[in-house]
């Protein structure tokens, strides 16, 4: 007979929208604050499940300016706990960059981002990025050290983060290392939520598996979601 945990339920939301997401550069590990835009994502996205009876038990971020004021704006009842392992991927000399020009480009090695993951992992760190094994090895640090010890205790946590680090996240939520897969099912809109659950089954963690990235903003506010991945 199985013994199970009650169900807890995680919110990963992607950050609101940056002045770097509409000129489509790519931010990485620079600091990038919330544009106006951004911040009404956020304060309208806490609002509208305040009033649907969503409430949050625990609040986790990216240090990352953009993540961290988007979870205060979310939830703003709480204190966010900011873990360095929630930064996003870190992308070297490409930071800055216009990514519709880098992917196409067959000179650089940034065009290998959206259609071979495998390809851009190797590539990374010899152009002072990271890899993406080394994100998808922080995110799981994390959700084993900090995330799994609450499926006991809370039923909701809420997780603020970015593009490609929430996509790293979500690969060990859906029990794969193989990169080819890193998009899964694609990049959250800015401020869009992907509402994962955990229970323990006779102490072994089970994850449901993600749905649709859900907005519980004014629709008219949504900004394109391949922002980095579109050539």
């Amino acid at each position: 007979m199985w013994y199970i945990i009650r169900i807890m339920e995680i919110f990963v939301v992607r950050h609101g929208t940056t002045e770097w997401n509409r000129k489509r550069k790519i931010q990485g590990g620079t600091d990038i604050p919330l544009d106006d835009k951004g911040i009404l994502m956020a304060e309208m996205s806490g609002q509208t499940m305040l009033r649907q009876g969503i409430t949050f038990d625990h609040v986790f971020s990216s240090p990352l300016s953009r993540a961290y004021e988007t979870a205060r704006l979310l939830v703003p009842y709480l204190d966010v706990v900011k873990d360095d392992r929630l930064s996003e991927l870190v992308f070297g000399e490409f930071e800055g960059g216009v990514s519709d020009e880098m992917l196409s480009s067959n000179d650089s090695p940034f065009r290998f981002f959206r259609t071979d993951p495998v390809r851009y992992n190797e590539l990374a760190p010899s152009h002072g990025g990271e890899s993406l094994e080394s994100l998808v090895a922080r995110t799981t640090e994390f959700m084993k050290e900090v995330i799994e010890p609450l499926a006991s205790t809370c039923k909701r946590v809420l997780i603020s983060g970015h593009g490609a680090l929430n996509r790293g996240l979500l690969m060990y939520v859906r029990g794969t290392n193989d990169l080819s897969d890193y998009w899964g099912m694609g990049l959250q809109v800015n401020c869009g939520i992907t509402p994962v659950t955990l229970d323990i089954v006779d102490g072994t963690p089970r994850y449901g598996t993600p749905g649709e990235c859900v907005i519980y903003y004014d629709e008219s506010l949504k900004v394109d979601p391949e922002l980095l991945l579109k050539k």
